[in-house]
């Protein structure tokens, strides 16, 4: 009985019937200990579906599968590099830097861009295309595939 429940059953009953009151038994309590205090603030920091995978990666975006096919053509066999071919063709903004979309992780971009950025079995430099999504149609190259090391950028702590 703790002292506040004494004091109640003393001012409630008087003094001479709170000396009979027995206390009742108290079931002990049904908790389960899963982690340690420090294993759960790790686990507040932590994210098990964050993915660190990125990309760097350039694309060209035309209008037709035609033309699109054209200026694929034109790379391949070597009468322009992909940057030019971008700054000439490309209906994008990111024309004017050869076509570059920077660093980004998966979900950044639409679902058919994505599955070529990171499709492991597509090599590093190969342009890839056409590529039908909503905007148009684009040839893509993958620049480079890495890990992100920068945990204030798309991290799962900040």
């Amino acid at each position: 009985m703790g002292l506040r429940t004494a004091w109640l059953v003393i001012a409630a009953c008087g003094v001479a019937d709170a000396l009979y009151v027995v206390p009742q038994p108290v079931a002990p309590r049904q908790s389960v200990v899963r982690f340690g205090f420090m294993d759960m603030i790790k686990n507040a920091f932590s994210n098990e579906l964050f993915d660190d995978r990125r990309v760097r990666a350039s694309h060209i975006l035309v209008k037709s599968e035609d033309e699109c096919q054209t200026i694929k053509t034109r790379i391949d066999a070597g009468e322009t590099d992909f940057a030019e071919a971008a700054k000439e063709f490309s209906k994008c903004p990111s024309a004017k830097n050869g076509g570059s979309l920077g660093a980004f992780g998966p979900g950044k971009m639409v679902p058919q861009f994505d599955e070529v950025c990171f499709d492991e079995a597509i090599p590093v430099g190969t342009v890839v295309g056409p590529v039908k999504t909503v905007f148009g149609y684009h040839l893509v190259q993958v620049e480079d595939r890495f890990e992100n090391t920068v945990k204030s950028e798309g991290s799962s702590v900040f």
